[in-house]
């Protein structure tokens, strides 16, 4: 294991992964929940009390969360803002064979992958994207590690985390996230 979980916080996936990121490197931070909002975090008006601070309205079409795909919430732009030495680069793969060799090219480094969460999981009621970290490859078989309270490490197909992918689509920010530390 190459992180050690934190469970998320309604819609922080995306905050919750990089929080893991940065405790594995030893880089201090301030939470989930801060990291999500510099990451343009909206959750619905009934959530809004959950949060010290949050943007509340209307559901984003990629769903309630966290806004990267945006310039001024991208992860690169975090990083900056808060001067931490890592690098995101965005990958939208879906061919199976090439997803395939990244993560074999990239297994030593950290990846966040963004998906559809109910294609992933065959749960049609789960119409959002969902944000969790790759952990390692096996042959066709992607380990993963969920940031949910319900679930923890799962093993994916490579066929079922494309898909997932596909339905989400680069608009709304799905693909991979390779995270490495600037020379």
């Amino acid at each position: 294991m190459r992180y050690n979980k934190i469970v998320q916080k309604p819609h922080c996936c995306v905050g919750t992964c990089i929080e893991m990121i940065l405790n594995r490197h030893g880089i201090c931070n301030t939470g989930q929940e801060d990291i999500a909002y510099q990451l343009g975090l909206v959750v619905p008006d009934e959530d809004r009390h959950l949060f010290k601070k949050a943007r509340s309205g209307n559901r984003p079409d990629g769903g309630y969360g966290t806004q990267i795909q945006k310039r001024q919430y991208s992860i690169n732009h975090y990083f900056k803002k808060n001067n931490i030495p890592l690098k995101e680069e965005y990958y939208f793969i879906t061919n199976v064979l090439e997803v395939q060799k990244f993560l074999l090219a990239n297994k030593e480094n950290d990846i966040l992958i963004c998906f559809h969460c109910g294609t992933l999981y065959d749960a049609p009621h789960a119409n959002w994207g969902h944000m969790v970290l790759f952990d390692h490859i096996d042959g066709v078989d992607v380990g993963i590690l969920e940031t949910s309270l319900k679930r923890d490490y799962e093993t994916v197909t490579i066929e079922k985390l494309v898909q997932a992918i596909n339905v989400h689509g680069r608009e709304n920010g799905a693909g991979f996230y390779l995270i490495k530390k600037i020379d």
